[in-house]
């Protein structure tokens, strides 16, 4: 029986896994590349979100490998243990950041916009990174493995628009830990990660200025209602398979 914090058992799910994360990396890099809006919307908004990091760990987990949105983290075993857990640490985290601020904050109507935008690209970064790519570096190498590639990942999906990669990995650090208290991702989402999120790109990021506009809102808009659409096409394929699979569940 292998160790849990600890082991090597490295399979070809996992190469797979492994390569869909430097793919992630790739796309956020190129963006340095190009100094449009066009290209940004393409490489990470279409591309990475909500292609590689939402039609493809939801596909290849629910429909190719037949697995359930647990293995993800999305679970209802600990659930309400797990939101106790989520409001007491943002709260906490929130207290902290205010009680160190020294400026005055101000929250408008392009604060919003770009909150809706950081809340959308959550849901990004908890099912691929949080969710499949934490689940394959677990199954690779062992839980503590899982927690510093998980941040590493974590850390280097922001190049292309947040290179601050040291503090965000102990920032990645920070939410895989918390994580592992209760194995579901609601220890995290959306409250802990969102003040953390939200207050590190409008407080203290410059990104933050580049997601105050409308456009961000609507791009946020766009890609909700696209990853419902995905979702929806998703759970339709998982019934015509299960369907496809009663008659020969009767015959035999």
């Amino acid at each position: 029986m292998k160790n849990k914090w600890l082991h090597l058992a490295v399979d070809k799910e996992n190469v797979f896994g492994l390569i869909c994360g430097l793919i992630m990396i790739l796309l956020s890099a190129a963006m340095t590349l190009f100094h449009n809006e066009i290209s940004n919307i393409l490489l990470r908004d279409v591309f990475m979100i909500l292609l590689l990091g939402f039609h493809l760990p939801l596909y290849y987990i629910l429909v190719v490998k037949k697995k359930s949105l647990s293995v993800l983290g999305f679970r209802k075993k600990r659930l309400i243990v797990s939101l106790v857990v989520n409001a007491a640490a943002g709260i906490s985290l929130l207290g902290m950041f205010v009680s160190k601020n020294t400026e005055d904050i101000v929250f408008n109507i392009d604060s919003l916009y770009a909150v809706t935008y950081i809340l959308a690209a959550g849901i990004f970064e908890m099912i691929f990174i949080y969710g499949f790519l934490r689940y394959e570096f677990e199954r690779a190498f062992g839980i503590l493995p899982a927690i510093f590639m998980t941040a590493a990942f974590y850390s280097l999906h922001h190049a292309g628009f947040q290179p601050e990669f040291m503090k965000l990995f102990f920032v990645g650090i920070m939410y895989v830990t918390v994580f592992y208290f209760t194995y579901n991702i609601f220890a995290i989402f959306p409250l802990f990660w969102g003040v953390g999120a939200v207050w590190d790109v409008l407080v203290n990021s410059e990104a933050g200025e580049q997601l105050k506009n409308r456009d961000s809102f609507i791009i946020a808009i766009l890609m909700l209602f696209a990853m419902m659409i995905i979702g929806f096409f998703i759970d339709r394929k998982i019934k015509m398979e299960r369907a496809k699979e009663m008659p020969e569940r009767t015959d035999s």
